[in-house]
């Protein structure tokens, strides 16, 4: 986290217009693993380069595919640029401001759980910079 904040994108598309949620995206075939598809689409959308940590939590996915899964992060180089064909903006916010959005539902219950300490992310075994996304 920086600064006990989440960084979340609000969606540009026209299907889920006005969302916000964690940078996310789906396996690719040329993916070798899940790890590789959360790089991946983390730097496609935001130019953060990251290495993946720990999966957090994993549930019925809201949108076209099957499941959503949340990662806890290390942000390891690049420099925020949003993809806008996909968000239009992006921000880092508290639990309490994120759960304040219009958000995905499984985004919604990710941080309700984190609320309801259902969903612990601990940082103290990570390198700099951990951040879920």
């Amino acid at each position: 986290m920086q600064g006990g904040k989440f960084l979340l994108l609000k969606d540009a598309r026209e299907l889920m217009q006005g969302y916000w949620a964690p940078p996310h995206g789906r396996c690719d075939e040329k993916d070798t693993s899940e790890e590789e598809s959360v790089a991946r689409e983390v730097l496609e959308e935001t130019g953060l380069v990251v290495k993946p940590v720990r999966k957090l939590w994993t549930t019925k996915a809201d949108t076209k595919v099957e499941t959503v899964s949340f990662w806890l992060v290390n942000i390891v180089g690049g420099a925020m640029k949003l993809d806008k064909a996909e968000s239009s903006e992006h921000g880092w916010f508290s639990l309490e401001e994120a759960l304040k959005l219009k958000l995905y539902p499984g985004t919604k219950m990710f941080f309700e759980l984190v609320k309801e300490e259902k969903i612990t992310i601990s940082l103290r075994t990570l390198s700099r910079n951990p951040r879920p996304l």
